[in-house]
């Protein structure tokens, strides 16, 4: 074993010292006089040995590749460096680096570039894997691996293999992952070229199949290979991957180590996703056991990640329709001309006739182009009315995430709180009404009393963690329940009753006027009642609060607590307003009521969660809209608005 081992470490060493030779050597070959066409292939080299490295020295040297290739008009120079650029800015812009790809192809493709073709193929569909569109993403791996295997390239087809493999892997599909990575493994061998990626992908595979050992030993031998080769990038991988097993393993300091590892290789890299991978992690690991501004720290950097990222994928999606859009308006552009210059021929041949056939269609083609512009402005329209709800429901996607696993985490040790807490109470009573003290009885009540208000204090704090959780897995639900036709009049009578209610039962001296103003003609509604009514109680909850913090705050003489609730049927929506005479919401405060874990209220009186919640059900489960207006002192009013297609 020992001797295959230093083999092995020795082969790394090599390559690795080969690898650092073949830097410093394209570095100092640059600095010598040579053809610009040469020089750009040469800059081109130069930014792939970076890439691996630093990111943003890969981006300056192709850069300048591509500057001197357009320059000299260097076309399949140009369509390299372009295809290196896109590689550099994937992770900071990813819109750019597709735009970059795209225009890489179109050169390659006009200029039967295959290998060029096939590299960016792979590249694209890199970009597809990154948003999961598993369907795009592998039909360009595998569209790269037949030209490579037509070339017969047997060293791209090494890479276009681990690809599909790793593609396979994100989407859980183990026996395929295995197949493409056994297949990429044995081929590397056999060319003595790289495995750093090769075994990652079979790490992967095996810890996922509960092979604890053996994926130990491929992700070892992948950073392994990783640092002796100075590869920031795969490293992250195999790091993350490693403090995953250990994770899993219930080991969650060597969990830790690694995983810092592995954040530090993707910040020195410029690897986003590998930095969010790793942080994400350690702030599952540091949530665990502390210490809690470690978890806050590395909960603030994922946050920054995830915004970076799903901001980038957000409007790389708007930009790839808009992207096809724009494609078929060329084609249709280039048709018109061709059709445009039959018409001129047909009008030298057959005179005056053909010339008034002629402005017959252009004017009918102006008439059509006039409503595909028209048809433009409004997919245009509906694209930014929608951009809003994708925001939302990319941040509320990873809350959920998040709360969920606080929640179902905190569920336990809250109901023993609460258990213990109700036992202790009752133990006590037992004492206080059964024993008979025989020495100083009045101190020793005193202090079995004390301990049974601290123990009442308990109970009372568990129900409050208790509706926090509640709250939070709300907000993680993943499905929606199914619509059904309802009456908005009913749903809202009902529930502005049970508001009243409950505020009853808390102060019986609180009376208010609930005024209703139903439209009658309003017929049923497919909506989630249940959903909709938990939005419906917490609006005439909130509103009948408002009135009573009015009453007792101000002591205003002749002023009515009231609170009213109307519906109305509009062309092509239902409107449903919550309106109260109450103190008002300032105007620093109604941009953030809507934030989770945002509340006006003292501790003990509201989560933060409500308003949060009743957005999140309106906008993303009903497609509707849920805004307020206010004025403080003078009262506040919600309106929802649910479409009715």
């Amino acid at each position: 074993m020992l001797p295959v081992l230093i083999f092995l470490l020795s082969g790394i060493a090599h390559r690795a010292a080969a690898q650092q030779s073949t830097l410093d050597k394209l570095l100092l070959e640059e600095q010598q006089p040579q053809p610009d066409t040469s020089r750009v292939l040469l800059l081109c080299r130069i930014s792939d040995q970076y890439w691996a490295l630093r990111t943003d020295s890969a981006e300056a040297y192709a850069r300048r590749a591509l500057a001197l290739a357009q320059r000299t008009g260097y076309r399949h120079g140009e369509g390299e460096a372009l295809n290196r650029l896109g590689a550099a800015l994937r992770e900071s812009n990813l819109t750019r680096a597709l735009e970059l790809f795209q225009e890489s192809l179109r050169l390659a493709t006009a200029m039967n570039d295959r290998a060029l073709q096939a590299q960016n193929l792979r590249s694209i569909g890199i970009i597809y894997v990154y948003l999961r569109d598993k369907r795009q993403g592998l039909a360009y791996y595998f569209q790269a691996l037949r030209i490579g295997e037509e070339l017969g390239d047997e060293r791209r087809i090494v890479i276009e293999l681990s690809n599909i493999g790793l593609g396979y892997d994100l989407f859980n599909q183990l026996d395929s992952a295995s197949y493409y990575q056994e297949r990429a493994y044995a081929l590397a061998k056999r060319l003595n070229a790289s495995t750093n990626y090769i075994l990652y992908g079979l790490g992967q595979v095996a810890r996922k199949q509960g092979r604890f050992a053996e994926a130990r030993d491929y992700y070892r031998r992948s950073i392994a290979e990783s640092r002796a080769l100075k590869h920031q990038r795969s490293a992250n991988f195999a790091y993350v991957g490693l403090a995953t097993l250990y994770q899993q393993l219930g080991q969650p300091d060597s969990s830790t180590y690694y995983a810092r590892l592995g954040c530090q290789a993707g910040q020195n890299n410029g690897f986003l996703r590998g930095v969010l991978n790793a942080s994400t992690l350690l702030t599952q690991n540091f949530k665990a056991s502390g210490p809690p501004d470690s978890a806050l720290k590395y909960q603030s950097l994922v946050l920054a990640m995830k915004d970076t990222l799903f901001g980038q994928e957000k409007v790389m999606r708007l930009q790839s329709i808009d992207y096809r859009e724009r494609q078929r308006a060329q084609q249709a552009e280039a048709e018109q001309a061709a059709l445009k210059t039959r018409y001129r021929t047909y009008a030298l041949v057959a005179g005056v006739l053909a010339l008034l056939l002629l402005v017959a269609l252009l004017v009918r083609h102006d008439r059509q182009q006039q409503q595909v512009n028209a048809a433009l402005e409004a997919s245009l329209a509906e694209l930014k009315s929608t951009q809003f709800q994708l925001v939302q429901r990319e941040k509320m996607a990873f809350l959920g995430e998040l709360t969920a696993g606080v929640a179902h985490e905190l569920q336990n040790p809250l109901g023993f709180v609460k258990q213990f807490a109700a036992v202790s109470t009752d133990l006590i009573d037992e004492i206080n009404g059964a024993q008979r003290l025989a020495r100083d009885g009045k101190l020793e009540r005193e202090i079995l009393d004390g301990l049974k208000q601290n123990l009442l204090n308990i109970s009372q704090h568990g129900q409050r963690a208790t509706a926090i959780i509640k709250g939070m897995l709300e907000h993680s639900r993943t499905g929606t329940a199914e619509r059904e036709a309802t009456d908005l009049n009913v749903l809202a009578q009902e529930n502005l009753d049970l508001a009243y209610q409950g505020l009853q039962l808390t102060d019986p001296a609180f009376s208010a006027l609930r005024g209703t103003d139903f439209d009658n003609s309003l017929q049923p509604v497919a909506v989630v009642a249940p959903d909709l009514g938990r939005v419906l109680l917490n609006l005439c909850t909130n509103a009948l609060y408002a009135v009573r913090q009015r009453q007792l705050q101000n002591g205003e003489s002749g002023y009515q607590p009231e609170v009213n609730v109307s519906t109305r049927r509009l062309k092509d929506a239902v409107e449903i307003r919550v309106r109260d005479n109450g103190t008002g919401i300032p105007d620093a405060v109604k941009a953030k009521i809507f934030q989770p874990f945002f509340t006006t209220k003292p501790v003990g009186e509201g989560t933060g969660l409500g308003l949060s919640l009743s957005h999140d059900i309106v906008s993303s489960g009903h497609g509707g809209t849920l805004t307020v207006q206010s004025a403080e002192g003078v009262g506040t009013e919600f309106l929802i608005t649910l479409p009715l297609n």
